[in-house]
């Protein structure tokens, strides 16, 4: 019975020192630390592997590390609910349609980092690499509100912004959020061909 104690109060801790954010192993082995909780790496990963299995966490990698988030947090966030919805919208493509959306919301060039938060693949295809004195800036601004970019991140823009694609992709977003059908009437009309 102890064990058990002592095996849920590990995993509040972990949850605890994730709290919202996107951590990686090291980030919370350190956080624990801090506060005087010694846990073995390979018991952390191990504890992790669980959580994410038991749906209690959520795991994505950013290369070289592995990042974990709560579930919870992940799903209102806005990268993840513009990776996720390209995805439905067209898999293949869902790296540079999220660029794209992404592009047309924040109305500025997209970092590599961003993309990789939407779990999509970073497109290399119809894309330019932008050189923008404003680059500092925008990482300064997004540390604000908990998006970390690195300095070496690339910043990326599309290269046609097809706005009848965008319209779409919009929709789409929206529509994995909310039920966009109850506001509007279904057509019932039957259409006739012309011969």
């Amino acid at each position: 019975m102890i064990d058990n104690f002592e095996e849920t109060k590990k995993y509040k801790l972990i949850l605890n020192e994730i709290n919202g954010e996107e951590k990686s192993i090291t980030g919370i082995q350190k956080s624990l630390e801090e506060k005087g909780v010694n846990m073995h790496r390979l018991v952390l990963t191990g504890y992790l592997n669980a959580m994410v299995e038991l749906g209690m966490l959520h795991e994505r990698e950013i290369k070289p590390a592995r990042i974990f988030s709560n579930i919870t947090k992940n799903n209102h966030d806005i990268y993840s609910i513009v990776g996720s919805s390209m995805k439905k919208f067209d898999d293949s493509n869902a790296g540079y349609n999220s660029l794209l959306a992404l592009y047309y919301l924040f109305e500025r060039p997209i970092f590599s980092r961003e993309l990789e938060r939407c779990d999509v693949i970073v497109p290399n295809k119809n894309v330019k690499v932008i050189n923008s004195s404003s680059k500092n800036e925008y990482i300064k601004k997004l540390a604000e509100i908990d998006v970390k970019i690195p300095p070496t991140s690339t910043l990326l823009e599309p290269v046609d912004v097809d706005k009848l694609l965008i319209s779409k992709l919009l929709n789409c977003i929206l529509s994995t959020q909310y039920d966009l059908k109850k506001y509007t009437i279904v057509n019932t009309n039957q259409q006739t061909l012309d011969w």
